[in-house]
């Protein structure tokens, strides 16, 4: 985020911004949950750029960037995941390692893949979908994008809400969907409640 004229009023995507990198830290283990909450408070309730670069000066810059490790023994050391299942709600979430390739193949299902707190192993994830009457969610970190233009589909639609971005991990999707909705989309906020 390019710093502003301290002088000049705050607007409401900088103070989102502000509390961005707040959250990343807070989930980086940087600020305690009272200090994340005292911190936005005084976001919320400043006028200008001045009254929160305070607040901002003992975090680093690229506050929520994701590291991404690349090739090596990281990459080989988490298997293939395979999600097959019927009827049935998956959900993936957490601190979980993130492999190279992630198959998907309900049926009359829902699956829900949240990368926010996950571990990526690889640069790019392929997920490799078989989709028929079901549905997934793909929730990607911030500095994440996703390609769906390999899916295929036979009834449903893919609905990719992600945007191109910097250095973070890029999921790919491939395969096909039958009659199933798949939508990728970023961490929902408001105030403190993220999901």
């Amino acid at each position: 985020m390019a710093t502003p004229d301290p002088h000049v009023r705050i607007s409401n995507a900088e103070r989102e911004a502000v509390i961005g990198r707040l959250h990343a830290a807070t989930e980086e283990g940087r600020l305690e949950l009272d200090e994340f909450a005292e911190r936005s408070r005084q976001v919320y309730e400043a006028k200008t750029f001045a009254e929160v670069e305070h607040l901002l000066t003992d975090l680093p810059k690229t506050g929520g960037a994701l590291a991404v490790p690349i090739g090596g023994a990281a990459e080989s050391a988490v298997p293939d995941l395979e999600l097959t299942h019927a009827y049935t709600k998956v959900r993936k979430e957490g601190a979980w390692k993130v492999p190279a390739r992630i198959t998907v193949r309900p049926q009359y299902g829902r699956t829900v893949l949240d990368f926010r707190h996950a571990q990526f192993t690889s640069r790019e994830t392929e997920i490799e979908l078989d989709l028929q009457y079901s549905g997934l969610v793909v929730i990607l970190p911030r500095g994440a994008t996703a390609v769906d233009d390999n899916v295929q589909p036979h009834g449903g639609r893919v609905v990719n809400g992600s945007r191109a971005s910097g250095d973070g991990p890029a999921v790919r999707l491939t395969g096909s969907i039958h009659y199933a909705r798949v939508k990728v989309r970023y961490e929902r906020r408001f105030l403190w409640w993220r999901w």
